[in-house]
């Protein structure tokens, strides 16, 4: 097992465990989709192309200087991982629909930065402008107090906005 999986199977334990009660908190971090980009080949499978080149699963931070056949390659370990990354987060949505959680749990679901993969001529995160594919990340989230589903916001949102919002629907 990969630490992705395992912290996911100890956080839906964690929630199993946790349901019945009030007031419960869990933050599950896997630090992926992040390079490198490794996966199970089952996950890489959903992404066939020829590749023939270099290993190559975890960018530069710097200027493409690699061919478009890398840069195709190195899209698709990226996609495989994120690929990998919803099923598990998937497991944790049919969860709450088991548990019948969605009346009363919040759920956030977010990252803390985008990654270039050959967009503008650059890999990584760390380039000035910082570009949407970088700054402009997904964010869902699901609050029982005001259940809206299937809407898209055009509301300024910043990672900074995380603590408030919980803080204040566990009234504190």
């Amino acid at each position: 097992l990969q630490p992705q999986a395992m912290t996911f199977d100890l956080g839906l334990e964690f929630i199993r465990t946790n349901a019945g009660q009030d007031n419960w908190f869990l933050h599950l971090e896997t630090f992926d989709p992040h390079e490198p980009y490794f996966t199970q080949q089952h996950y890489k499978d959903l992404y066939p192309h020829d590749y023939a080149g270099p290993h190559f699963d975890w960018p530069p931070y710097r200027e493409v200087q690699e061919t478009p056949e890398q840069v195709e390659h190195m899209r698709f370990q990226n996609a495989a991982l994120i690929s990998m990354c919803d099923r598990h987060l998937g497991r944790v949505l049919d969860l709450m629909d088991e548990l019948d959680l969605w009346k009363d749990t919040l759920l956030l679901v977010c990252t803390d930065h985008g990654f270039l993969l050959g967009e503008h001529d650059w890999w990584a995160k760390c380039v000035q402008p910082f570009y949407n594919e970088i700054a402009h990340t997904p964010l869902f989230l699901w609050d029982p107090r005001t259940p809206r589903a299937g809407q898209v916001s055009d509301a300024l949102v910043q990672n900074i906005d995380w603590g408030p919002t919980l803080l204040e629907a566990f009234g504190i």
